[in-house]
């Protein structure tokens, strides 16, 4: 591991400070919100990139009973744990290398915030690897930034560990070329039930709408292709993928 990801990744959110605190109520109204379409409650799960375990505590709050958590930071890990009530299957590794120790051990794969940390040719090397650590019609979920909404720079650029920045047509380059079938791709806009929230909610579908005509101009006319949706300017894309 290179010298800066050997110090920011030891103790990943504690270098965050009060902007990556542990408040699962909070992610869990998102995660409500994210992913709407659960696969049956015996699936085999892993949260690749489990951070302090929000994930896979609301995963197993919907009756989810085999479930792994996989990250580098041992902080990060021992807040999971110390949160812990389901018996997690908690795992300080490096993301690739597990996938590779796991061929066809898994039927759901989830990584939020995560590919934004890799280069390209450790992304292209996660997904090949992803592929082989599915079960048959196993199934891939990334959640990342869109880096074609307005002002994605500030995300890009606001974690000194991220690597890279993915839209929603490079996203289904890359799964395609590495095997996977089944694309959807859309943009996400989570907003609280606040009245800040709601306001958030309103003047974002609006800039949003405006910044889609724009890429539409650029890019000439057709907003999705086998489920991607090419021009979406929302600020986060959920990608969804399936073992051919």
């Amino acid at each position: 591991m290179s010298l800066h990801r050997d110090i920011l990744y030891r103790n990943y959110s504690a270098a965050f400070s009060a902007q990556k605190t542990y408040a699962p109520g909070a992610q869990h109204a998102q995660y409500e919100a994210t992913y709407p379409d659960l696969p049956e409650r015996g699936a085999v799960v892993a949260d690749l990139g489990c951070g302090k375990g929000e994930w896979l505590t609301w995963m197993a709050g919907k009756g989810f009973r085999t479930l792994t958590g996989v990250d580098g930071s041992e902080s990060d890990l021992f807040i999971a744990r110390s949160h812990d009530p389901s018996g997690v299957h908690w795992v300080q590794a490096d993301l690739i290398d597990h996938l590779e120790a796991h061929p066809g051990s898994y039927d759901l794969l989830h990584a939020k915030d995560v590919i934004e940390h890799m280069t390209k040719e450790e992304f292209i090397r996660f997904l090949l690897a992803a592929h082989r650590a599915l079960r048959p019609s196993g199934r891939l979920w990334l959640l990342t930034f869109n880096a074609q909404s307005p002002l994605s720079a500030a995300t890009r650029y606001g974690d000194f560990t991220h690597e890279s920045g993915h839209t929603p047509a490079s996203l289904a380059q890359c799964l395609r070329a590495c095997g996977f079938t089944r694309l959807c791709i859309s943009g996400r806009h989570y907003c609280s039930s606040s009245a800040f929230g709601r306001l958030r909610a309103a003047l974002g579908a609006a800039v949003y709408e405006a910044a889609r005509l724009l890429l539409a101009l650029r890019h000439g006319k057709g907003g999705s292709l086998d489920g991607v949706d090419l021009h979406t300017a929302r600020p986060d894309l959920l990608a969804t993928a399936q073992k051919a």
